[in-house]
């Protein structure tokens, strides 16, 4: 806690008695998740990661050494939860994502993000003690055209709005028909605390992939206080998730199906449904999905698909308007969300899921 007063609330001077120079950085934190536990030693193309005893049994630190140059990066590592890993930095925002992202993107462990679908967070912007201050979005078309010659120009939006009016812009932009399809949230900004005290709130950006990033304001609880709300709800998410995997049980002398397939809907039908499947099943982030499809009749297609953050197998079925997806008893329901978000901010924020509405 003395660490993150003195990030938060940073001294005028450096140790050496010099004043600061440049933009001071800012306290962030990650919730990442691990199917496997955060082993003692994480080793990567690129970096080599030790996690230190600091003599609490919850509390360690994450230091990492990157094996091009040397540097050194320190996260610390709360471990409170067996599968929700909560990082607190102050390395400069490039340094510290690159590392998270690596983590990720690893194949030799089971870390991901946690991902924040655009409801959620309008949800988490929304609750007790919670106050909506803006928005980001970064919209791109991955799936649009088929070759980097054709003429088609890719759809993008890139949009950060926040302030007194944000709520008002936030209605304004969600009315355009036009540009309604484009605007997925990829973060919000949420204060917490005092409105009028700098030193009893903060305003914090939470972004879709489980990162929070202090913009304003020198409360350390307020700030934790989001993070744990926001776990709690992604915890809450998975649950529900998970209690709807594909299984079977075993009733007296007869065996059923329990489960349900997650449904997802395309207000905006696929124009392209061979190549909206190779781009979503080629293995690269950030969907994660590696699958061989079978054509079942015209635009109607079958996955048989392996989700490469566990290296689970599931099942999809995929047709213009809509998509089906398995997820089987051992599954992680993570991928579902991570599926979710992305679809959101790719192909059409105006995707939805039944089973998540």
């Amino acid at each position: 806690m003395d660490y993150l007063e003195s990030v938060i609330n940073p001294p005028k001077y450096d140790e050496d008695e010099s004043p600061t120079r440049g933009r001071l950085r800012e306290l962030k934190t990650y919730i990442l998740e691990s199917n496997e536990g955060f082993p003692s030693q994480v080793i990567t193309d690129e970096l080599v990661c030790d996690v230190i005893n600091t003599g609490l049994d919850k509390m360690k630190i994450l230091r990492t050494t990157a094996k091009n140059n040397g540097t050194l990066s320190e996260f610390y590592l709360d471990t409170s939860d067996p599968r929700f890993y909560v990082l607190h930095t102050n390395e400069r925002s490039e340094d510290s994502n690159r590392i998270i992202e690596t983590l990720t993107k690893d194949m030799n462990h089971t870390f991901d993000h946690t991902w924040f679908y655009s409801d959620m967070l309008k949800r988490l912007s929304h609750k007790q003690g919670n106050v909506f201050k803006g928005f980001g979005v970064n919209y791109s078309d991955k799936f649009l055209r088929s070759g980097e010659d054709e003429d088609t120009e890719i759809e993008d939006l890139t949009l950060s709005i926040s302030g007194s009016l944000a709520e008002e812009m936030q209605h304004l932009v969600e009315s355009k028909p036009d540009i309604e399809r484009t605007i997925a949230y990829n973060k919000v900004r949420v204060l917490r605390g005092s409105r009028n005290s700098v030193l009893d709130s903060v305003q914090d950006d939470v972004h879709n992939i489980g990162y929070f990033a202090v913009k304003r304001g020198k409360s350390v609880q307020d700030h934790l206080q989001l993070v744990d709300i926001a776990q709690n709800e992604y915890e809450e998410t998975i649950t529900h998730v998970e209690d709807q995997r594909i299984g079977f049980k075993t009733i007296g002398d007869r065996t059923l199906v329990e489960g349900k397939s997650f449904d997802f809907e395309f207000p905006n039908r696929i124009e392209n449904l061979t190549l909206f499947i190779e781009r979503m099943f080629n293995s690269a982030m950030p969907f994660k999905l590696w699958g061989i499809k079978s054509k079942i009749y015209d635009d109607y297609f079958k996955i048989m698909a392996v989700d490469l953050h566990t290296g689970s197998p599931m099942d999809f079925e995929i047709s213009a308007d809509m998509m089906r997806v398995y997820l089987f008893k051992g599954n992680c329901g993570n991928t579902i969300l991570r599926l979710f978000t992305n679809l959101q901010l790719y192909y059409d924020s105006n995707t939805t899921c039944k089973q998540l509405s």
